[in-house]
């Protein structure tokens, strides 16, 4: 594993090749013109600075890194490559076309990975004649800074190709983890959409403003809300991804809300357009979304309804945090871990259920259930089965985990 290939020049695909020319590989850069690639290669150089910048890197290492790229138009330059890496738009059609030239290109032993952040894995695989050797490796953005990288089997990936990938995202200085089973969303992704669309929901809905989700989620003036967060995606990023995760389950809590449909078309795709949920064209963060039927209310009708709204918001992401353990999607400490780094969270969904108390989650879903009809906020029947057992969490001393018997 020495020669990286790595297909899209763009905000990931660049990260992806800074960091493996960071960890010492040889990393070719592919895009559709020259314009492009210079665009990454520029990108990476501003990274590398600012990394010198703040002491994270030294001279040598920012030289080495940059001396270890190189770029071209031409994916016929993948013929020695022993790992690619696709960082290309979020389009099954195009990937398939992208992964059946590569497959053709490419030495026999190369994996052929995919960073794709919710479409299967296999449906990739299938346009290539070695799907034992193609794997998902999908980073979190900005690449430098976020440690998550989950890799994902596909339904032929080999035990090898698992294992290879796994060590050569470890090798770039990542924390992995292995989903065990493709499907849409994958780990990560597929726990925090039902609560993304539920955000975007309450906004259209009328019962809350952009500000009053990311107020009451703790991230409008000391962190990043889950509103501010899809603006700095793209919006068009997180569409696309809900309906990749919708058209394979055809579940509807993963259908994005008519708000979504109707920003993307009109061209408010977050900060990269100027406006998605927040207007950015003063060069700050301003709310132009406003509900004028809580200018009167009290202080304490305000903590009220920011509570409600945190709790609609955060219980289908550990309802589906569940649902990822009951099908055996990964193991309870690989799901804690991708919500903890790949979204900064102090505990991962798991473990905040522990922490709240798996009956009482129960008597919230329900009470959820009953007032909006939504099937999202019932119960998994695994999360009823633990209760059952005995296993109600921390106060316990057991649910899905185990805690010494000095914290029940």
């Amino acid at each position: 594993m020495k020669k990286v290939f790595v297909v899209g020049c763009g905000f990931m695909g660049s990260g992806i090749a800074q960091v493996a020319a960071a960890a010492g590989y040889r990393v070719k850069m592919c895009d559709l013109d020259q314009e492009r690639t210079s665009a990454g290669l520029r990108a990476i150089e501003s990274s590398l600075d600012k990394l010198l910048a703040k002491d994270k890197i030294d001279i040598k290492q920012r030289d080495s890194a940059l001396a270890n790229i190189g770029t071209t138009t031409e994916l016929q330059d993948a013929g020695d490559a022993d790992i690619v890496i696709e960082a290309i738009f979020e389009n099954g059609d195009i990937k398939r076309e992208t992964f059946e030239k590569l497959d053709g290109i490419c030495p026999p032993h190369a994996i052929l990975a995919t960073n794709t952040s919710a479409i299967p894995v296999s449906s990739i695989a299938a346009a290539t004649s070695r799907p034992d050797r193609v794997v998902g490796i999908h980073f979190f953005g900005p690449v430098p800074l976020m440690r998550l990288v989950e890799v994902i089997r596909g339904l032929l990936t080999s035990n090898e190709t698992l294992e290879i990938a796994d060590e050569w995202a470890r090798s770039l200085g990542k924390e992995t983890v292995i989903v065990l089973k493709d499907h849409a969303g994958f780990v990560a992704n597929r726990g925090s959409i039902p609560s993304t669309i539920e955000a975007i929901r309450m906004v259209d809905e009328g019962l809350a403003t952009p500000e009053d989700i990311d107020r009451a989620t703790g991230g409008y003036d000391f962190g990043v809300g889950p509103m501010q967060i899809m603006d700095n995606a793209g919006l068009d990023v997180g569409l696309n991804a809900a309906m990749a995760i919708y058209e394979d389950t055809r579940d509807t809590k993963f259908f994005p809300p008519p708000l979504l449909r109707r920003l993307v078309s009109a061209g408010l795709l977050g900060r990269k357009s100027g406006k998605g949920f927040y207007d950015y064209t003063s060069g700050k963060r301003d709310s132009y979304i406003c509900l004028d039927k809580f200018a009167n209310e009290t202080a304490g009708e305000r903590a009220a309804r920011l509570a409600g709204l945190l709790q609609r918001f955060i219980m289908p992401n550990i309802l589906e945090a569940v649902n990822l353990v009951a099908t055996d999607i990964a193991t309870a400490e690989d799901i804690d871990k991708a919500y903890r780094l790949g979204f900064n969270l102090p505990q991962g969904f798991l473990e905040m259920a522990d922490n709240l108390g798996l009956d009482d989650l129960i008597a919230t879903g329900l009470r959820l259930y009953e007032e909006t009809g939504d099937a999202k906020f019932y119960p998994p029947p695994l999360l009823k089965q633990m209760v059952a057992e005995g296993r109600l969490g921390c106060k316990v001393g057991k649910g899905f985990y185990d805690y010494p018997s000095n914290n029940v």
